[in-house]
């Protein structure tokens, strides 16, 4: 993967002012409903930044669903960067689908929130297409593409992060 060069291919792709130096992916695990938990890993011009990760404990959602699991990390996330008046990442990358990420859309539309950034998009696994807010049909590139592969290491690296820390939590259930 060369960084560079996928921050520039998403630039051009989405026709952004800017090629998005920060991008932030978003994911959700659980294992039938126990613990389900969330994770946000931030990248910095194509790179991890460790120190931007974060992880969350569902709170208000009981049993199995994503939809309203993504709105309430994305409620929790975007109002903290809110009130301590930090800056929005230029992408965020929900790994899902459409219905995931209706529900960023809608957590943010429940803040209040009408900013250009982020530009919000989600990257489904079984085709690799990718859901762009406001159009009706998915996006497709070539699997070599330099952008799709940035996005695609995003994505993984949430779901890594998500899956260690469910993983963490269930070992500690098991021991309590």
């Amino acid at each position: 993967i060369d960084p560079k060069k996928g921050v520039r291919g998403l630039q051009k792709l989405f026709q952004l002012d800017t090629p998005p130096r920060r991008i932030e992916g978003v994911d959700i695990a659980h294992l039938q409903g126990g613990e389900t938990v969330a994770s946000l890993v931030q990248f910095i011009d194509g790179l991890p930044f460790k120190h931007g990760y974060r992880r969350f404990r569902i709170r208000t959602v009981d049993g199995v669903d994503d939809f309203a699991s993504m709105r309430e990390v994305m409620s929790r996330h975007f109002s903290r960067l809110q009130e301590e008046g930090e800056s929005f990442p230029d992408l965020l990358l929900v790994d899902g689908g459409k219905g995931q990420l209706s529900s960023v859309v809608e957590a943010l539309r429940m803040l209040n929130i009408h900013h250009p950034r982020p530009f919000i998009i989600s990257l489904a696994k079984q085709d690799e297409e990718i859901f762009v807010t406001g159009e009706n049909e998915p996006r497709r590139l070539s699997r070599h593409a330099y952008s799709l592969r940035l996005l695609q290491y995003v994505r993984d690296e949430a779901h890594r992060f998500a899956q260690h820390y469910h993983h963490i939590l269930r070992d500690k259930s098991t021991f309590d």
